[in-house]
């Protein structure tokens, strides 16, 4: 079991000259997120505010979590080396809704990790035998479910793909909320240390923000497969490789499926495979000839 309640700020870093000069803030501090320009970038910002930056991420997405006053955001905002920079907001666990028709299995997903980005795993439940575990919790608990939501998820991945491992990244809390900095925590962690045929699923809100499009971009370019939540019905696919589904925990285990007979198959190449409409033309029908896994009644 791997618990942390926070990302690791690198700790060999000078003060630049800029906001680390500035005495201790008058004024009312709040959370925000910030995106930089790439990984130097985000090293020399994290270093003029290191005192107040909660989280340094090293692998989804070039930026840290942080606390600012009004003045601060305005000069980071107003900065070179930063790209964006939005509220640290409230994210919660979306409805998944369950498919009219369930997929016909190919394989049961053996030798393939699903990690379910939720509110943390049950894994004492029976069916789960040994395959699932707590592999990181943002909160700073042991992982454990207080809420369910996150262990339902599992359990339909489960069904779906019931050879699969589980690995639970817990960023929601009892109340099926969260935060956009522990979300992408999560998503971090899954960057650093997934290994072999893996797939993310998200039954969270929050793709308005401008960080976790990052994110979720940079992890399914690095071979993870993501399957996001979509109010919208069908299955959806962005150029970047992210793929949007109301049907979020079917939709990676059908990926876990493909992935056990294709583990070396892209994003890209899983998504059409599994009838995912490409955004722009862009991704062509079945380019590697993996065998195409048919979903009736509006599909995932």
């Amino acid at each position: 079991m791997a618990t942390a309640a926070t990302t690791a700020v690198p700790l060999a870093m000078s003060p630049a000259s800029g906001l680390a000069l500035r005495p201790a803030p008058s004024e009312p501090t709040r959370p925000y997120v910030v995106l930089a320009r790439g990984r130097p970038a985000a090293r020399a910002l994290v270093g003029e505010l290191r005192w107040r930056v909660r989280r340094y991420y090293t692998a989804a997405l070039p930026g840290f979590a942080t606390f600012l006053t009004p003045r601060e955001l305005a000069d980071l905002r107003a900065d070179p080396r930063v790209r964006a920079v939005e509220p640290d907001g409230e994210i919660r666990a979306a409805p998944a809704g369950r498919p009219q028709t369930p997929s016909a299995a190919q394989a049961p997903g053996t030798g393939t990790t699903v990690y379910v980005v939720d509110s943390g795993l049950d894994s004492a439940r029976a069916e789960f035998g040994d395959r699932a575990w707590h592999a990181f919790d943002a909160t700073g608990g042991t992982g454990r479910d207080c809420d369910g939501h996150g262990t339902q998820v599992a359990g339909r991945v489960h069904d779906a793909a019931p050879a699969a491992r589980i690995g639970s990244v817990r960023v929601l809390g009892c109340d099926g909320s969260g935060t956009l900095s522990d979300l992408l925590a999560g998503l971090d962690w899954i960057h650093r240390h997934s290994r072999g045929p893996s797939v993310a699923t998200l039954s969270v809100d929050g793709d308005r923000s401008a960080a976790l499009r990052t994110a979720t971009r940079r992890l399914a370019r690095s071979g993870v497969f993501v399957a996001e939540s979509a109010r919208s019905e069908g299955c959806r696919i962005t150029p970047g490789g992210r793929t949007f589904s109301p049907y979020t925990p079917e939709l990676a285990g059908a990926a876990a499926q493909l992935l056990e007979l294709h583990p070396a198959s892209g994003s890209s190449a899983l998504a059409t495979s599994l009838k995912c409409t490409a955004a722009g033309g862009v991704i062509r029908q079945n380019p590697t000839g993996a065998p195409t896994l048919h979903v009736r009644d509006g599909g995932f």
